[in-house]
């Protein structure tokens, strides 16, 4: 059904779920539940998420299923959502990273699932070590020995790449199937680094290490502040930038626990947890009910 999965890869998007938490409604929603779903009248709007999750898990593993397998696995069962944090579709130099999670160190996750091809891999993964000292590929179990053979491109720093595996049954395996990322520091960069950076980020790290800010017009305000960075030493620098990418999408456990197991990528990375009411209200309404 080539046409329900590409409707699929639409609906766990921010767009959509914050339509159906917002309206109840979406044209997407409607036409993939009308068209391909069997009697969701008699189904609550969360029996149906669920159904076309499991679709995905069955036939179409899709970028979405991968992340949000990541994430359940990594906030849930291996750090804790209090002292972790997790970003999405981070820009680093010229690419843009599918999944960081930032706890004592960063980590850089790219998903290479069945959909994907690997033409760009060691381009996105060079540029990755640019800001951050340990990158992993997620990819499923059969494409681990292709991955294994892209990375020999990258010389010393594609060894040091870590290489999970993705389950038929969801486990997330490194060091039975895979292997753990290694330090390496070698392309770390000062412009990759302090460009992950907002404003007021880059502000407070230079507050913090030197005490004082540069004084300057506006113009001149990202070279005065960039100038000042690369004064730290770059080990430092990367260290203090973390510790602000550390404090976005900060949530509870109780709220990060109560988002649906299907939802809670496109929740969290959207920002979505003070809407959590609203969604459970719609989670169970039967479908077409506002």
């Amino acid at each position: 059904m080539p046409d329900y999965n590409r409707a699929i890869n639409r609906i766990f998007t921010r767009k959509v779920i914050g339509d159906l938490i917002s309206t109840g409604s979406n044209d997407i929603f409607d036409y993939v539940v009308k068209r391909y779903l069997v009697d969701p009248e008699n189904k609550t709007n969360g029996e149906i998420i669920s159904e076309i999750y499991t679709h995905l898990s069955d036939t179409y593993r899709n970028e979405y299923y991968y992340i949000n397998t990541l994430l359940n696995k990594l906030l849930v069962g291996i750090h804790s959502v209090n002292t972790t944090t997790a970003l999405s579709q981070v820009r680093i130099a010229d690419h843009i990273a599918d999944f960081v999670i930032i706890n004592g160190e960063g980590r850089v996750y790219e998903v290479k699932s069945d959909l994907d091809n690997l033409d760009r891999l060691n381009e996105q993964l060079y540029d990755y070590f640019k800001a951050f000292s340990k990158v992993s590929v997620l990819a499923s179990e059969h494409e681990r020995a292709h991955i294994e053979r892209v990375l020999k491109k990258l010389g010393d720093m594609g060894e040091a790449v870590g290489i999970y595996v993705l389950s038929e049954n969801d486990t997330i395996f490194s060091k039975s199937k895979g292997r753990e990322p290694k330090e390496y520091n070698d392309n770390l960069n000062y412009r990759s680094i302090f460009t992950l950076l907002r404003k007021n980020e880059y502000e407070q790290v230079i507050e913090q290490y030197f005490h004082e800010t540069p004084q300057v017009a506006p113009v001149f305000h990202f070279k005065a502040f960039f100038e000042k960075f690369c004064k730290i030493p770059i080990l430092e620098a990367q260290r203090l930038a973390f510790m602000q990418l550390k404090k976005r999408n900060r949530i509870s456990k109780v709220e990060f626990e109560n988002i649906p197991t299907e939802l809670k990528s496109v929740v969290y990375f959207s920002n979505f947890s003070r809407q959590l009411p609203a969604l459970n209200e719609f989670w169970q309404k039967s479908y077409g009910r506002l």
